[in-house]
């Protein structure tokens, strides 16, 4: 065979295996984990137990975890700082060194991404420190949910399936971005999302392909889109003096959720000192995530502040005092033992 005609076939072959990937956003090229059974879809029941011989850690004596891996999950920890300059606030023009923690998770089934209350019941307000209710459900990493306890009952609730409060009115009639994983483990956003908004996009984009809700989350704003950085100013909370103030152009401490591939996720965090001694903008917030998780599909920002929770090995990851007690939480977990 000609050999112009070769490379013009390989070429060609490349841009379109290109293209299909590009058009399928989740696809992903990474090996999967083993096979195993799924966890039971609760959020009274955590994971499997994880295994201590299944850590390791950047520093033995502070138990500062590197990684852990079983056949069911893999989950990486990167420990960083970033160097910056306050834009706004009492501090304006101050330069900071920010902790930074990026944790990279990848599961074998969708019943490993979970959700857990405080007490394992909506109605009760209690709260607790991230670290004290992974430590019950066996929580690999675990991470805080939304505030919609905070004051009072906040935004579209779905958690584990369970459809817990239906109504989409918050304080002030700010209607919220909302996150919504389904039940395969993709990241959805609803813009704006009212309950019509949320019920129009769940019968064009998930019934068809035999999909539901399996979490909602109500804050925002989503950070990153197919890897393009978003205009954080553009949601309806940026646009309500009080709460757009504090939450987009104050620095403060502050974790996003991504996901980055089938099954594949990553938690992103800025800590932050009080008074606004250090912290970042949601603008540059969304600028580190994107260079942290560049192939993000979606990335949405979750409750910052006080509020800010990132555990692992039962205790969290960071040094801070500014820490305050949470509702809900996000967590990964192992299932090795279960049975299909």
């Amino acid at each position: 065979m000609n050999r112009n005609i070769l490379r013009w076939i390989l070429a060609a072959v490349m841009i379109l295996s290109l293209a299909l990937t590009l058009s399928y956003p989740y696809s992903s090229s990474a090996e999967l984990v083993a096979e195993n059974g799924a966890l039971p879809l609760s959020m009274k029941e955590g994971g499997m137990p994880w295994k201590e011989e299944n850590w390791t850690f950047a520093d033995e004596k502070k138990k500062e975890p590197l990684s852990y891996e079983d056949s069911t999950i893999k989950v990486t920890f990167e420990h960083g700082e970033l160097a910056h300059r306050l834009p706004s606030g009492p501090y304006a023009g101050k330069s900071v060194k920010d902790e930074t923690w990026v944790v990279r998770i990848k599961i074998n089934h969708v019943s490993q991404l979970r959700t857990a209350f405080s007490r394992d019941n909506y109605t009760d307000s209690a709260a607790a420190p991230a670290a004290q209710i992974g430590k019950k459900k066996n929580a690999i990493v675990v991470m805080n949910g939304d505030f919609y306890k905070q004051s009072k009952d906040k935004g579209y609730t779905v958690r584990q399936g369970e459809l817990i409060r239906a109504e989409t009115n918050t304080p002030h009639n700010i209607i919220y971005d909302m996150l919504l994983i389904d039940s395969e483990g993709d990241f959805h956003a609803v813009y704006a999302a009212t309950k019509e908004k949320i019920d129009a996009y769940v019968a064009e984009n998930l019934t068809p392909e035999g999909r539901t809700i399996l979490d909602t989350f109500n804050i925002g704003p989503v950070l990153v889109a197919y890897g393009e950085v978003q205009d954080v100013t553009q949601s309806q909370v940026a646009q309500y003096p009080g709460e757009g103030l504090f939450q987009w152009s104050t620095p403060i401490q502050r974790i996003a959720i991504v996901q980055t591939g089938h099954l594949e996720y990553a938690i992103v965090f800025v800590n932050g000192k009080g008074n606004r001694k250090s912290g970042v903008t949601m603008a540059e917030f969304a600028q580190f995530v994107a260079e942290q998780c560049p192939n993000a599909f979606l990335a949405y920002n979750l409750d910052g502040g006080g509020s800010a929770n990132i555990a692992a090995h039962d205790k969290k990851l960071y040094d801070n005092s500014y820490l305050r007690d949470i509702n809900d939480i996000i967590y990964f977990a192992s299932a090795e033992g279960i049975e299909e």
